[in-house]
């Protein structure tokens, strides 16, 4: 059913540039708010989550005093660069919005380990899917894998490092209606400055387009593209009308005048290529030979034969 825009209100926007502050470790915060806007869309479109979400900055710290932090949560500990390890936890009222789409607060401890028996698979999947939106926030940066390993709900035994150890701690920030969780991510600093050490003085990140992530979106632009029509000009050249003074009669005589003896090619009236004219299979052609603002020769190659043609001078 199609509705008259009349009826419905629009609103306008203006494209701007984004500006957001950042830590001590700029490109783990920009990995982190890029894991945010990801995982926003992404329980939207998977599992019909309608979340607020924000990333805090990226802390420096100690092992054994992050550990110390850790409640009996679910820990899902993974496997990440030379052969370091860390961990991911998820707070228990994520776990119970996803999966009743409400928050139990009854019985915390007994219902942890009833729900991580019970739901065992669709957490593990819920699991997988933000570490796979976490290692596509690597995209354009570097490459980041992390390989699940196990699972626990007692905060020692995910004693994956040792105390005095650095390591990388993030969270992410999820707010629904009154609810306010989070999801904290830890990984070993010795396995990820190898990684980091020739990004810090870069100083331009890949677009955070949310393009970059669903390849589809870049497919229907394309789309769009080769089912939209385009008025193709070949112009040899242009015409000094000043001795015409404005009067044009037939079989007047015009000399065109052109530089480089290159016709130019426009696409939608915008200069687009250069090249020289011809015969091609019977029809006047133009050979593509560069770029309108391009000194360098085309790369495409000519599969139908070409014939120069000799335009005349005068």
């Amino acid at each position: 059913m199609l509705h008259q825009t009349s009826d419905i209100p629009i609103k306008p926007f203006e494209l701007a540039e984004t500006q957001f502050n950042t830590g001590r470790f700029h490109i783990m915060d920009i990995v982190f708010r890029r894991w945010a806007t990801l995982l926003q869309e992404t329980l939207y479109a998977e599992m019909g989550m309608m979340l607020d979400i924000s990333a805090e900055n990226v802390e420096k710290m100690r092992f054994g005093k992050l550990l110390d932090s850790v409640e009996e949560q679910p820990i899902y500990i993974f496997e990440t660069l030379n052969n370091g390890r860390g961990f991911l936890l998820v707070e228990k009222p994520f776990f119970d919005l996803s999966l009743n789409g409400k928050v139990d607060n009854t019985s915390e401890e007994l219902s942890l380990v009833k729900m991580m028996k019970e739901n065992r698979q669709t957490l593990l999947k819920l699991v997988s899917t933000l570490i796979d939106c976490f290692e596509k926030s690597w995209k354009n940066i570097a490459e980041v894998e992390l390989k699940l390993n196990r699972v626990t709900i007692y905060p020692r035994r995910a004693n994956v490092m040792l105390p005095y150890e650095n390591c990388f701690s993030g969270r992410i920030q999820l707010i629904h209606e009154d609810l306010q969780t989070s999801i904290q991510l830890c990984m070993p600093y010795a396995a990820l400055v190898s990684v980091l050490r020739p990004l810090e003085n870069k100083k331009i990140i890949e677009p955070e387009s949310i393009g970059y992530y669903f390849p589809h979106v870049k497919d229907n632009f394309k789309n769009l593209l080769e089912s939209s029509e385009y008025s193709v000009v070949a112009e040899l050249g242009k015409a000094d009308l000043r001795e015409a003074k404005g009067k044009l009669e037939e079989g007047q005589v015009l000399p065109l005048l052109n530089k480089d003896g290159l016709a130019t090619i426009r696409i939608n009236g915008t200069p687009a290529l250069q090249g020289s004219t011809g015969e091609s299979s019977g029809h006047y052609s133009v050979q593509v030979i560069r770029g309108a603002e391009d000194k360098k020769p085309s790369a495409i190659q000519q599969k139908k034969k070409f014939k120069q043609l000799a335009w005349p001078t005068q």
